[in-house]
Protein backbone atom coordinates (compact mmCIF):
# COMPACT_ATOMS: atom_id res chain seq x y z
CA UNK A 1 0.00 0.00 0.00
CA UNK A 2 1.26 3.48 -0.86
CA UNK A 3 0.18 6.74 0.74
CA UNK A 4 -1.36 9.16 -1.74
CA UNK A 5 0.30 12.57 -1.76
CA UNK A 6 -3.07 14.35 -1.56
CA UNK A 7 -4.16 17.74 -0.28
CA UNK A 8 -5.16 16.16 3.04
CA UNK A 9 -1.68 14.71 3.55
CA UNK A 10 0.01 17.97 2.63
CA UNK A 11 -2.30 19.99 4.89
CA UNK A 12 -1.56 17.66 7.80
CA UNK A 13 2.18 18.09 7.22
CA UNK A 14 1.88 21.86 6.99
CA UNK A 15 -0.21 21.95 10.16
CA UNK A 16 2.41 19.92 12.04
CA UNK A 17 5.12 22.23 10.69
CA UNK A 18 3.25 25.35 11.73
CA UNK A 19 2.68 24.00 15.23
CA UNK A 20 6.35 23.20 15.51
CA UNK A 21 7.43 26.65 14.42
CA UNK A 22 5.05 28.44 16.78
CA UNK A 23 5.37 26.13 19.77
CA UNK A 24 5.93 28.08 22.98
CA UNK A 25 7.89 25.28 24.61
CA UNK A 26 10.71 25.14 22.06
CA UNK A 27 14.08 24.05 23.45
CA UNK A 28 15.90 26.86 25.28
CA UNK A 29 18.60 28.78 23.44
CA UNK A 30 21.76 26.72 23.06
CA UNK A 31 20.01 23.35 23.29
CA UNK A 32 19.49 21.13 20.26
CA UNK A 33 16.18 19.35 19.65
CA UNK A 34 16.20 15.65 20.44
CA UNK A 35 17.73 13.80 17.47
CA UNK A 36 20.32 11.19 16.53
CA UNK A 37 23.18 10.77 18.98
CA UNK A 38 26.58 11.69 17.54
CA UNK A 39 30.13 11.15 18.71
CA UNK A 40 32.59 14.05 18.75
CA UNK A 41 36.23 14.34 19.80
CA UNK A 42 36.82 14.45 23.57
CA UNK A 43 36.26 17.75 25.36
CA UNK A 44 39.71 19.14 26.11
CA UNK A 45 38.72 22.64 27.18
CA UNK A 46 40.62 22.19 30.42
CA UNK A 47 44.32 21.37 30.79
CA UNK A 48 43.70 18.33 33.00
CA UNK A 49 44.26 14.84 31.64
CA UNK A 50 41.47 12.28 31.70
CA UNK A 51 40.38 8.87 30.48
CA UNK A 52 36.72 8.00 29.98
CA UNK A 53 34.92 4.87 28.83
CA UNK A 54 31.52 5.39 27.24
CA UNK A 55 29.16 3.77 24.79
CA UNK A 56 25.62 2.70 24.04
CA UNK A 57 23.46 -0.33 23.36
CA UNK A 58 20.18 -0.77 21.52
CA UNK A 59 17.62 -3.58 21.57
CA UNK A 60 14.96 -3.65 18.89
CA UNK A 61 14.60 -3.25 15.15
CA UNK A 62 12.15 -2.94 12.27
CA UNK A 63 9.01 -4.75 11.16
CA UNK A 64 7.62 -4.56 7.62
CA UNK A 65 3.93 -3.66 7.37
CA UNK A 66 3.45 -5.28 3.96
CA UNK A 67 5.13 -7.54 1.41
CA UNK A 68 6.62 -11.00 1.81
CA UNK A 69 8.22 -10.05 5.15
CA UNK A 70 5.04 -8.55 6.58
CA UNK A 71 5.06 -8.60 10.39
CA UNK A 72 8.47 -10.31 10.45
CA UNK A 73 11.17 -8.91 12.73
CA UNK A 74 14.26 -7.42 11.07
CA UNK A 75 17.10 -7.03 13.50
CA UNK A 76 18.57 -3.71 14.61
CA UNK A 77 20.16 -4.69 17.93
CA UNK A 78 23.70 -3.35 18.40
CA UNK A 79 26.37 -2.41 20.93
CA UNK A 80 29.21 0.10 20.71
CA UNK A 81 31.71 1.66 23.06
CA UNK A 82 35.18 2.99 23.45
CA UNK A 83 37.88 4.77 25.39
CA UNK A 84 38.61 8.47 25.00
CA UNK A 85 41.76 10.07 26.32
CA UNK A 86 43.09 13.60 26.68
CA UNK A 87 46.24 15.22 27.97
CA UNK A 88 46.60 18.99 27.77
CA UNK A 89 45.96 19.80 24.07
CA UNK A 90 46.24 16.18 22.91
CA UNK A 91 43.29 13.81 22.57
CA UNK A 92 42.44 10.40 21.14
CA UNK A 93 39.66 7.87 20.76
CA UNK A 94 39.46 4.08 20.35
CA UNK A 95 35.90 3.01 19.57
CA UNK A 96 34.25 -0.17 18.29
CA UNK A 97 30.80 -1.37 17.28
CA UNK A 98 29.03 -4.58 16.40
CA UNK A 99 25.69 -6.33 16.00
CA UNK A 100 24.27 -9.85 15.74
CA UNK A 101 23.41 -11.10 12.24
CA UNK A 102 20.11 -12.81 11.48
CA UNK A 103 20.39 -15.71 9.05
CA UNK A 104 18.25 -18.60 7.81
CA UNK A 105 19.23 -22.29 7.66
CA UNK A 106 20.59 -21.82 4.13
CA UNK A 107 23.08 -19.28 5.44
CA UNK A 108 21.42 -16.19 3.95
CA UNK A 109 22.36 -13.23 6.13
CA UNK A 110 19.83 -10.65 7.33
CA UNK A 111 16.90 -12.96 6.67
CA UNK A 112 13.85 -11.53 8.44
CA UNK A 113 12.26 -13.46 11.31
CA UNK A 114 15.22 -15.81 11.81
CA UNK A 115 17.51 -16.29 14.77
CA UNK A 116 20.94 -14.80 15.30
CA UNK A 117 23.61 -17.03 13.76
CA UNK A 118 26.61 -14.75 13.71
CA UNK A 119 28.13 -11.41 14.64
CA UNK A 120 29.52 -8.49 12.63
CA UNK A 121 31.66 -5.64 13.91
CA UNK A 122 34.97 -3.89 14.15
CA UNK A 123 36.94 -0.82 15.16
CA UNK A 124 35.37 2.25 13.56
CA UNK A 125 37.29 5.05 15.31
CA UNK A 126 40.99 5.07 16.10
CA UNK A 127 42.55 8.51 15.99
CA UNK A 128 44.68 11.04 17.79
CA UNK A 129 44.68 14.80 17.53
CA UNK A 130 45.91 18.16 18.73
CA UNK A 131 43.74 21.15 19.56
CA UNK A 132 45.21 24.66 19.46
CA UNK A 133 44.31 27.55 21.78
CA UNK A 134 42.19 28.88 18.92
CA UNK A 135 40.17 25.59 19.01
CA UNK A 136 41.45 24.31 15.66
CA UNK A 137 41.72 20.50 15.71
CA UNK A 138 44.12 18.43 13.59
CA UNK A 139 43.26 14.72 13.67
CA UNK A 140 45.26 11.83 12.21
CA UNK A 141 43.25 8.64 11.89
CA UNK A 142 43.57 4.96 11.22
CA UNK A 143 39.77 4.76 11.52
CA UNK A 144 37.37 7.69 11.52
CA UNK A 145 34.24 9.25 10.06
CA UNK A 146 34.53 11.77 7.25
CA UNK A 147 33.54 15.37 7.92
CA UNK A 148 30.23 15.00 6.09
CA UNK A 149 29.53 11.76 7.94
CA UNK A 150 29.83 13.69 11.22
CA UNK A 151 26.74 15.59 10.00
CA UNK A 152 24.96 12.61 8.42
CA UNK A 153 21.87 13.27 10.55
CA UNK A 154 22.12 17.05 10.56
CA UNK A 155 18.76 18.48 9.54
CA UNK A 156 17.01 15.21 10.42
CA UNK A 157 14.99 15.21 13.66
CA UNK A 158 13.59 11.69 13.23
CA UNK A 159 14.81 8.72 15.32
CA UNK A 160 15.84 6.19 12.64
CA UNK A 161 14.58 6.23 9.05
CA UNK A 162 16.09 9.52 7.88
CA UNK A 163 17.43 9.50 4.32
CA UNK A 164 21.13 8.58 4.05
CA UNK A 165 22.87 11.06 1.76
CA UNK A 166 25.42 9.26 -0.50
CA UNK A 167 28.61 10.86 0.80
CA UNK A 168 31.70 8.81 1.76
CA UNK A 169 31.28 7.87 5.39
CA UNK A 170 33.78 5.51 7.07
CA UNK A 171 37.50 5.96 6.41
CA UNK A 172 40.73 4.13 7.17
CA UNK A 173 43.75 6.46 7.04
CA UNK A 174 42.77 10.12 6.88
CA UNK A 175 43.55 13.66 7.99
CA UNK A 176 40.84 15.91 9.40
CA UNK A 177 41.17 19.62 10.19
CA UNK A 178 38.30 21.44 11.83
CA UNK A 179 37.18 24.23 14.12
CA UNK A 180 33.75 23.71 15.64
CA UNK A 181 33.66 26.81 17.82
CA UNK A 182 31.96 30.15 17.16
CA UNK A 183 29.34 31.27 14.67
CA UNK A 184 31.40 30.13 11.67
CA UNK A 185 32.53 26.51 11.85
CA UNK A 186 34.24 24.21 9.37
CA UNK A 187 35.60 20.71 8.92
CA UNK A 188 37.53 19.09 6.08
CA UNK A 189 38.76 15.49 5.70
CA UNK A 190 41.10 14.02 3.10
CA UNK A 191 41.80 10.32 2.56
CA UNK A 192 43.80 8.33 -0.01
CA UNK A 193 42.35 5.41 -1.93
CA UNK A 194 41.59 2.36 0.24
CA UNK A 195 41.21 -1.24 -0.95
CA UNK A 196 40.75 -2.82 2.45
CA UNK A 197 38.00 -5.42 2.89
CA UNK A 198 37.11 -8.14 5.38
CA UNK A 199 40.07 -10.28 4.29
CA UNK A 200 42.34 -7.66 5.90
CA UNK A 201 40.14 -6.86 8.88
CA UNK A 202 41.70 -6.26 12.29
CA UNK A 203 38.86 -8.25 13.85
CA UNK A 204 36.84 -11.02 12.24
CA UNK A 205 33.82 -12.72 13.79
CA UNK A 206 33.29 -15.49 11.25
CA UNK A 207 31.31 -16.23 8.10
CA UNK A 208 28.67 -13.52 8.61
CA UNK A 209 31.14 -10.70 9.28
CA UNK A 210 31.57 -8.35 6.29
CA UNK A 211 32.11 -5.23 8.37
CA UNK A 212 35.45 -4.18 6.84
CA UNK A 213 34.17 -4.32 3.25
CA UNK A 214 32.98 -0.72 3.65
CA UNK A 215 36.61 0.45 3.70
CA UNK A 216 36.99 0.09 -0.07
CA UNK A 217 36.66 3.53 -1.71
CA UNK A 218 38.54 5.93 -4.03
CA UNK A 219 40.67 8.85 -2.86
CA UNK A 220 38.41 11.60 -1.61
CA UNK A 221 38.10 14.89 0.23
CA UNK A 222 34.92 16.24 1.80
CA UNK A 223 33.97 18.96 4.20
CA UNK A 224 31.49 21.60 5.21
CA UNK A 225 31.03 25.14 6.47
CA UNK A 226 28.36 26.01 9.03
CA UNK A 227 27.27 29.56 9.79
CA UNK A 228 24.80 30.74 12.44
CA UNK A 229 22.72 33.30 10.57
CA UNK A 230 21.05 34.19 13.85
CA UNK A 231 20.45 32.49 17.18
CA UNK A 232 18.83 29.13 16.50
CA UNK A 233 19.21 29.27 12.70
CA UNK A 234 22.20 27.63 10.97
CA UNK A 235 23.22 27.43 7.31
CA UNK A 236 25.20 24.43 6.04
CA UNK A 237 27.20 24.14 2.83
CA UNK A 238 28.96 20.83 2.09
CA UNK A 239 31.08 19.41 -0.73
CA UNK A 240 32.72 16.09 -1.59
CA UNK A 241 35.24 15.44 -4.37
CA UNK A 242 36.29 11.90 -5.32
CA UNK A 243 38.75 10.35 -7.72
CA UNK A 244 36.42 8.73 -10.23
CA UNK A 245 33.02 8.54 -8.51
CA UNK A 246 31.76 12.08 -8.92
CA UNK A 247 31.07 14.97 -6.61
CA UNK A 248 28.47 15.72 -3.95
CA UNK A 249 26.97 19.15 -3.34
CA UNK A 250 24.98 19.76 -0.15
CA UNK A 251 23.04 22.73 1.17
CA UNK A 252 20.97 22.85 4.35
CA UNK A 253 19.18 25.10 6.81
CA UNK A 254 18.29 24.11 10.38
CA UNK A 255 16.32 25.91 13.08
CA UNK A 256 15.09 24.88 16.50
CA UNK A 257 12.14 22.93 15.16
CA UNK A 258 12.42 22.93 11.37
CA UNK A 259 15.17 21.81 9.01
CA UNK A 260 15.75 21.11 5.36
CA UNK A 261 18.58 19.94 3.12
CA UNK A 262 19.09 19.46 -0.62
CA UNK A 263 21.85 17.57 -2.40
CA UNK A 264 23.14 16.32 -5.72
CA UNK A 265 25.68 13.59 -6.37
CA UNK A 266 27.10 13.44 -9.89
CA UNK A 267 28.60 9.95 -9.70
CA UNK A 268 26.38 7.78 -7.50
CA UNK A 269 22.87 7.01 -8.61
CA UNK A 270 21.67 5.39 -5.40
CA UNK A 271 24.61 5.40 -3.03
CA UNK A 272 26.27 2.43 -4.77
CA UNK A 273 25.61 2.19 -8.51
CA UNK A 274 26.97 4.69 -11.02
CA UNK A 275 24.70 7.51 -12.13
CA UNK A 276 23.46 10.64 -10.42
CA UNK A 277 21.15 11.44 -7.52
CA UNK A 278 19.25 14.61 -6.68
CA UNK A 279 17.18 14.90 -3.53
CA UNK A 280 15.84 16.86 -0.62
CA UNK A 281 14.58 16.21 2.91
CA UNK A 282 12.42 18.39 5.16
CA UNK A 283 12.05 17.60 8.86
CA UNK A 284 10.20 18.98 11.89
CA UNK A 285 10.19 18.26 15.62
CA UNK A 286 7.89 19.30 18.47
CA UNK A 287 8.67 18.68 22.15
CA UNK A 288 5.24 17.99 23.62
CA UNK A 289 6.58 17.69 27.18
CA UNK A 290 10.11 17.70 28.55
CA UNK A 291 12.20 14.94 26.91
CA UNK A 292 9.29 13.66 24.78
CA UNK A 293 9.37 14.74 21.13
CA UNK A 294 7.25 14.08 18.06
CA UNK A 295 8.95 14.28 14.69
CA UNK A 296 8.07 14.04 11.03
CA UNK A 297 9.95 14.24 7.74
CA UNK A 298 9.54 13.91 4.00
CA UNK A 299 12.37 12.60 1.81
CA UNK A 300 12.60 12.59 -1.98
CA UNK A 301 15.45 11.41 -4.20
CA UNK A 302 15.58 10.96 -7.98
CA UNK A 303 18.02 8.21 -9.02
CA UNK A 304 19.31 8.36 -12.58
CA UNK A 305 21.26 5.14 -13.11
CA UNK A 306 23.75 4.36 -15.86
CA UNK A 307 23.07 0.63 -16.09
CA UNK A 308 19.51 0.27 -14.77
CA UNK A 309 16.15 2.02 -15.12
CA UNK A 310 15.79 5.33 -13.28
CA UNK A 311 13.74 5.26 -10.09
CA UNK A 312 12.45 7.51 -7.33
CA UNK A 313 12.54 7.29 -3.54
CA UNK A 314 9.71 9.14 -1.79
CA UNK A 315 8.49 8.57 1.76
CA UNK A 316 7.21 10.21 4.92
CA UNK A 317 8.14 9.52 8.52
CA UNK A 318 6.42 9.93 11.86
CA UNK A 319 8.43 9.32 15.01
CA UNK A 320 8.52 9.59 18.80
CA UNK A 321 11.58 10.01 21.03
CA UNK A 322 11.43 9.64 24.83
CA UNK A 323 14.58 10.21 26.86
CA UNK A 324 14.75 9.58 30.61
CA UNK A 325 16.97 8.55 33.50
CA UNK A 326 19.07 11.68 33.16
CA UNK A 327 19.92 10.76 29.57
CA UNK A 328 20.90 7.17 30.39
CA UNK A 329 17.87 5.66 28.64
CA UNK A 330 15.78 6.44 25.58
CA UNK A 331 12.92 4.77 23.71
CA UNK A 332 12.36 5.50 20.03
CA UNK A 333 9.51 4.78 17.63
CA UNK A 334 9.74 5.61 13.95
CA UNK A 335 7.64 4.75 10.91
CA UNK A 336 8.16 4.98 7.17
CA UNK A 337 5.35 5.24 4.62
CA UNK A 338 6.17 5.32 0.91
CA UNK A 339 4.25 7.75 -1.27
CA UNK A 340 2.47 6.98 -4.53
CA UNK A 341 5.31 8.55 -6.55
CA UNK A 342 7.89 6.11 -5.09
CA UNK A 343 9.09 3.50 -7.60
CA UNK A 344 11.59 1.50 -5.51
CA UNK A 345 9.08 -1.16 -4.46
CA UNK A 346 10.18 -0.89 -0.81
CA UNK A 347 7.74 -1.74 1.98
CA UNK A 348 6.24 0.49 4.64
CA UNK A 349 7.75 -0.30 8.03
CA UNK A 350 7.84 0.57 11.72
CA UNK A 351 10.87 0.77 14.02
CA UNK A 352 11.05 0.37 17.80
CA UNK A 353 14.26 0.55 19.84
CA UNK A 354 15.28 0.73 23.50
CA UNK A 355 18.61 2.53 24.03
CA UNK A 356 21.02 2.46 26.95
CA UNK A 357 23.87 5.00 27.31
CA UNK A 358 26.82 5.01 29.67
Amino acid sequence: MRLLLTKKVLCACLLFTACSALAENSPPAGEDPIEHKTISPPDISSSASSIRFYGEMGFGGSVALEGKDKHLYSDGTYIEGGLEMKYDHWFGLLYGEGWPVQADKQGNAWAADHRWRGFEGGINRLYGGYRTDAKTEMIMSARNDSSLDDLQWWGDFTPEYGYVIPNTRDLTYSLKVQNLQGALRYSITAAPKSTMDESEAWLDFGKYDFYADKYTYPAMVNGYIQYDIQEGLTLLNGLELTDGTGQLYLLGLQGKNLAGRVWRHTGKGNGHDSGSETGFMASAVYEVVKDVSLSTAYSYAKHQLDQAPDNTTSYMQFGVWYEYGGGAFATALDSKFYMNNDTTGANNSVFLMQYFYW
